[in-house]
């Protein structure tokens, strides 16, 4: 979700979802996954500098685990991490498998690849994959 902040004390737990995240100069990177406002997973690290101008930006860097209910065993730990070769239309495509992506809505061989990887849990969602999914990168 979208929080407004206007310096890095934004709230009780210090994390806000803004562009331009570098003139804050924060330290560490949240990049976090809903489905219908319920995390499905988090994982943190040191911030990115890139991250404000190339897809590099979105790796994390020494990634912590925060939580992740996803339950293909390749993927539960596996912090989510950009793919240049995403067949995405636009924007950033991210993964948490190889050579794959997790975040795609349709692809451009019209695939729909959100929680591919990931699948959800049944106390999420009744469908594994295919269905609603927001990811958001948080910043402090």
């Amino acid at each position: 979700f979208y929080k407004p902040c206007l310096d890095l004390n934004g709230g009780s737990d210090g994390w806000c979802n803004i562009p331009r995240k570098i003139r804050f100069n924060p330290q560490e990177t949240l990049i976090a996954a809903y489905h219908n406002g319920v995390m499905v997973y988090a994982y943190k690290g040191d911030f990115n500098r890139n991250i404000d101008y190339h897809w590099t930006g979105a790796t994390l860097l020494e990634p912590t685990k925060i939580v992740d209910y996803c339950t293909r065993s390749y993927s539960q730990g596996v912090a989510p991490y950009p793919q240049k070769e995403s067949t995405a239309i636009t924007g950033l495509a991210l993964a948490k498998f190889p050579g794959s992506t997790d975040t795609d809505t349709i692809d451009y061989i019209g695939y729909d690849d959100r929680w591919l990887h990931c699948q959800l849990p049944s106390s999420i969602s009744s469908s594994a994959n295919n269905v609603q999914m927001t990811v958001a990168i948080f910043v402090r």
